[in-house]
């Protein structure tokens, strides 16, 4: 769905106070100049982090430790992990994970960071989880264990119904005991595997005839409840997982093609969902999983949701006309990010941050808190 030009114009022009109670940043990842811009909570650019001579290339996906001192951005070209002060700016480390190094999520209590490698695309079935110990306090990062996933013995007992194997997107349970992570990154190679992080083995395993999964998983703020999606031209599924069971509760149409980038709001209220090919977005309830409202149009190609800790604004990337990751499908016209009124279900304004670049491509998106 291409935007309208009325409301591009309007999304250019405006320009929302966002500040809540609590401060916080806007990290948006141009992967295709390997660039890290930086925004305060009045969306001003504060910092511009150029990543290229750390060595990383295409950085993807950004994540924070749970006091903000610390974001860890994964690159896929590059195959690693870096580590970024955010007090100063400075990158305190560079870890190297493997091919197609594709997010890095930190467990809530700040100990410990899951990496999703997908692997080489000429080696089959060498997607990996690798683990980050973290100590905050002293500033040290470092790589621990690391599992095949094709190897683990509970994958092995459904091998038969799997494909390709690459770790895509993880999150975490509340109470960090397990991580759920969806498979891929074509949907054909899709599937969803929950780590034991305590053991670092698997604890279960869905494949893609059972959970039809690529993309987004995102935990209920109750911690009840885990969303995944799975998205392709034509697809565009999501469900429900009752962590306590782990099992499915729930699934439910995207209203569009490739369903892909999903987060909650911090109120706890509800689930944003956006359609990549589409160019739209749904809100569900996250207490009934009812689809609650429908957005149109919040960007060509959208791809990573972030929300403001106020509840009052997501903060929605939009891809490049060169993609670097998913070409065949991501191709957009506006690479930078659009703020969409939560509240009024509108794009109140467009971020462009490399304008008339070509090479510019967001991806990756996070919302950091500022105490």
């Amino acid at each position: 769905m291409q935007i309208r030009m009325a409301l591009a114009a309007v999304a250019l022009m405006a320009a929302p106070v966002v500040a809540g109670a609590q401060g916080y940043e806007v990290w948006a990842m141009d992967q295709g100049t390997a660039t890290v811009h930086i925004y305060n909570d009045k969306l001003e650019e504060v910092a511009k982090l150029d990543m290229a001579p750390h060595g990383v290339r295409v950085p993807h996906m950004v994540d924070f430790t749970p006091d903000g001192a610390y974001a860890l951005i994964a690159a896929t070209a590059s195959g690693n992990v870096s580590v970024v002060r955010t007090a100063d700016r400075q990158v305190v480390a560079v870890l190297p994970i493997g091919p197609a190094t594709h997010a890095a999520t930190v467990r809530p209590d700040g100990r410990q960071a899951i990496v999703a490698m997908i692997g080489d695309p000429k080696i089959e079935r060498d997607g990996k989880l690798v683990e980050i110990t973290i100590d905050a306090a002293s500033g040290k990062f470092e790589l621990g264990r690391s599992l095949v996933i094709a190897e683990d013995p509970v994958f092995k007992q459904a091998a038969d119904k799997f494909k390709d194997v690459g770790a895509v997107c993880q999150q975490f349970t509340a109470d960090g005991k397990h991580a759920y992570v969806t498979l891929g990154p074509a949907i054909g190679n899709g599937g969803l595997v929950v780590l034991d992080t305590a053991a670092f083995k698997l604890a279960a395993v869905y494949p893609p005839d059972e959970l039809k999964v690529n993309c987004g998983t995102v935990l209920t703020r109750d911690g009840k409840h885990m969303f995944v999606n799975g998205g392709d031209h034509g697809v565009g599924v999501w469900y429900v997982i009752d962590t306590a069971t782990r099992k499915v509760v729930h699934q439910g149409s995207s209203k569009g093609e490739d369903a892909h980038g999903t987060w909650t709001t911090p109120d706890g209220r509800e689930v944003w969902m956006v359609n990549r090919i589409t160019s739209n977005a749904i809100v569900i309830d996250a207490k009934t999983f009812a689809v609650i409202a429908e957005i149109p149009d919040v960007g060509k190609t959208p791809d990573i949701v972030a929300i403001s800790p106020d509840s009052k604004f997501a903060f929605i990337t939009t891809r490049g006309p060169n993609p670097v990751s998913m070409p065949h499908i991501a191709k957009g016209t506006t690479p930078g990010f659009s703020v969409v009124s939560i509240p009024d279900r509108k794009v109140v304004r467009h971020i462009q941050p490399a304008p008339g670049n070509d090479k510019s491509d967001f991806h990756g998106i996070g919302v950091r808190m500022v105490r």
